[in-house]
């Protein structure tokens, strides 16, 4: 039987562990040459006699770093890789000792460190690749949030300060009539009053926490003290809640207050429904409003905002998906994979 014969149950197997390989060429194409490799390198290190199996020296091994990094961009946790070479090195081990001919006991012992060499070499550079991927990750969202709220400081609460003051010149330096400069007092005490909620959303946002709570919980909580007079706003959960690890959750809350506050910035008088759907293989949240929508392609104002989205979701190995149209409302969908970080 050809190595390639012995090679393929074994592939279906761990195929089978990981069934979204399936749904992926490029990982099932990397998982077989993966493969491949390292019992290339498993043979070649017992045809050598090398007798070390300790491969941690090999870790910044370029062609392992660029198989690190395309799991991270798919979101593939080491744990993962770590699993799958486990089930290769138990399940392979009987043939490969068959492969060489390893008779003895010391041939035996060889083979199982050529083996282990072969296949261990590849992970402490992808655990590597994969850790310093989530690291450029969170530094991009931590400033692309930063640039955010400058921008909203900016835009929406500077602007609505120097409107306010501006009204409040006015009346100062031209001395209206009563019932006109009662206007103007009015309006600018609305443009510092929206500029003071503006701040006080802010403030919200950013000391958000899920702590010992559910999401959808903590969620509902907050959404509250953003927008207590939001009575377009529902809240819908299915499935049964569990609690997530708190990194993971507390990237959500942020991802979807900042859904919220971008359908009432941008679609204030929609309706919205935030739909939980908790199954055992991922959580699938759904901000979903029936205001005006956009064009994604064409919004260059809103990209930002979703690519800080998206990174942070990335970092917690979730998917983030806007769908909008004009005239057809906004769906905003966070996929958390369950069981699998």
């Amino acid at each position: 039987m050809s190595r390639a014969d012995h090679l393929r149950p074994v592939l279906e197997r761990i195929a089978a562990q990981f069934p979204e390989l399936a749904d992926d060429p490029v990982l099932t194409q990397n998982l077989v040459d993966n493969v491949t490799s390292m019992i290339a390198e498993a043979h070649a290190r017992y045809a050598a006699g090398a007798a070390d199996s300790v491969v941690s020296n090999t870790y910044l091994d370029p062609e392992h770093l660029a198989t690190g990094s395309l799991h991270a961009e798919h979101a593939q946790h080491p744990a993962g890789a770590m699993l799958a070479a486990e089930m290769l090195f138990d399940a392979y081990l009987p043939l490969f000792v068959d492969e060489v001919g390893a008779e003895s006991t010391a041939d035996v012992l060889r083979a199982t460190r050529a083996l282990h060499a072969g296949i261990w070499s590849r992970f402490p550079a992808g655990a590597v690749a994969y850790t310093e991927a989530l690291r450029q990750r969170v530094t991009t969202a931590h400033l692309d949030s930063r640039t955010q709220i400058a921008r909203d400081l900016h835009d929406r609460v500077a602007h609505g300060i120097l409107a306010g003051l501006q009204r409040l010149d006015l009346v100062l330096l031209t001395d209206p009539p009563a019932g006109e400069r009662a206007d103007q007092l009015d309006d600018a005490a609305r443009l510092l009053r929206g500029a003071l909620g503006d701040v006080q959303d802010l403030a919200v946002s950013l000391h958000a926490r899920v702590g010992d709570a559910l999401l959808d919980d903590a969620l509902a909580r907050h959404a509250r003290d953003l927008f207590p007079d939001d009575d377009r706003l529902s809240f819908r959960a299915t499935g049964t809640p569990e609690q997530l690890p708190n990194w993971q959750a507390e990237e959500a809350l942020t991802i979807l207050l900042e859904a919220l506050t971008n359908r009432r910035k941008h679609a204030p008088d929609s309706t919205a429904e935030v739909h939980f759907a908790w199954t055992p293989a991922a959580l699938v949240v759904t901000v979903a409003d029936d205001g005006p929508g956009f064009d994604p392609d064409a919004d260059a104002d809103g990209r930002l905002g979703q690519q800080t989205m998206r990174e942070r979701a990335a970092v917690i190995g979730a998917r983030l998906d806007v769908e909008s149209t004009p005239g057809t409302g906004t769906t905003v969908r966070l996929t958390i994979p369950r069981g699998t970080l």
